[in-house]
């Protein structure tokens, strides 16, 4: 694993401004408003998600605040999913409303056409030949109640087959809700929430059956190259990035993005020595592969890793185990040495700092 910086190409060097000032730029310019999911919409169009971008440049200025919210549903972005489900809920306690009123009607109507019916059936039985007389000029009325009756029941069941459609669709959204907090739209790898639930599975159900290793990778470069060049050219970096995190590791193993330029593995069942011969392969593939940029490649070696590992043995809980890791990985930040593994002189490191920061 090299520590050396690779040298950026001419064309990224160019000063951008951060993302969040690019945002409001963005805004100002198209005449977006500034509401929070507008921001994380606008986040994922700035980030690299070529796809989000083209939607928005799309619809030109001053787009209507549905159109926005229609993309960001269409790419699965948390808040967005959320919002829908809540308009669904709203939507199906409504309809629930109209189907109640509905109900009581028609119950009302079949009440009034039972009382009918019993009367005639009194006065049938007291006098025959009357009932039959009076049953006569009854029947206009009775047919318009059944007809009223006949009407309500097919209103209601439309309205309940709406009902349903409204379900199925915030069964959906929740679902798709519970999919994009859990996972990395560019990559589709699980991100950092899902990781961190998976640690705590793994320390309630598997920590004792052996040793684990968790590496923390920073793509050195990446983030600098996702700020300064157009949406779309670090999608496709990531996108074989994930491929080579994919590849590297067992079927059972857990990979994750966590962050713009991180990743993430969780190794079952491994010694140190097999984390770190992972670990420095990986960084090899990447240091080998040249990435697309645009109508060209990013030649090999613009991208290399740096990572932290720590070991499950060490750790007593899920927090724990990943602070040590994201402490070795600070330290071979730091040293320039690209790996690190969590060990007492990391400690020391961190302890260090923390006392020298608390004075």
């Amino acid at each position: 694993m090299s520590s050396k910086p690779t040298t950026v190409p001419k064309d990224s060097q160019a000063t951008v401004p951060p993302i969040t000032a690019r945002i409001a730029h963005v805004m100002a310019n198209l005449g977006i408003a500034g509401l929070p999911r507008n921001y994380e919409l606008l986040f994922e169009a700035l980030s690299g998600n070529a796809g989000v971008a083209r939607e928005i440049a799309a619809l030109g200025k001053a787009p209507e605040q549905a159109a926005l919210d229609s993309i960001a549903l269409r790419h699965s972005l948390p808040s967005h999913n959320v919002l829908a489900a809540g308009q669904a809920a709203g939507e199906a306690v409504r309809v629930l409303s109209e189907v109640a009123e509905t109900t009581e009607t028609s119950r009302r109507q079949r009440a009034a056409a039972m009382q009918e019916l019993e009367e005639i059936a009194a006065r049938m039985g007291r006098d025959p030949i009357l009932g039959i007389s009076d049953f006569a000029t009854d029947t206009v009325r009775l047919l318009s109640i059944l007809r009223d009756i006949l009407g309500t029941d097919r209103s209601t069941t439309t309205r309940i087959e709406d009902l349903r459609a409204h379900l199925d669709g915030l069964r959906s959204g929740l679902s798709v809700s519970r999919e994009a907090l859990t996972h990395d739209p560019v990559t589709g790898l699980a991100n950092h929430a899902a990781l961190l639930g998976r640690l705590k599975v793994f320390f309630q159900a598997q920590a004792a059956e052996g040793t684990s290793a968790l590496l923390l990778f920073r793509v050195e470069q990446l983030k600098e190259f996702a700020e300064t060049h157009p949406a779309g050219a670090a999608e496709k970096t990531l996108k074989r990035l994930a491929a080579i995190f994919r590849r590297s590791v067992k079927k059972d193993d857990f990979v994750a993005r966590t962050g713009p330029d991180r990743f993430c593995l969780l190794l079952s069942d491994v010694s140190r020595e097999i984390a770190v011969t992972i670990a420095r392969r990986i960084a090899g593939r990447v240091a080998e592969k040249p990435f697309p940029f645009m109508d060209r490649e990013l030649p090999a070696g613009f991208l290399t890793l740096s990572a932290g590992i720590a070991m499950s043995d060490s750790a007593k809980s899920p927090t724990m185990f990943y602070e040590q890791a994201d402490q070795a990985l600070a330290y071979a930040a730091e040293t320039d040495i690209a790996l690190r593994i969590y060990s007492a002189e990391v400690a020391d490191r961190v302890g260090r700092g923390y006392r020298g920061s608390a004075a």
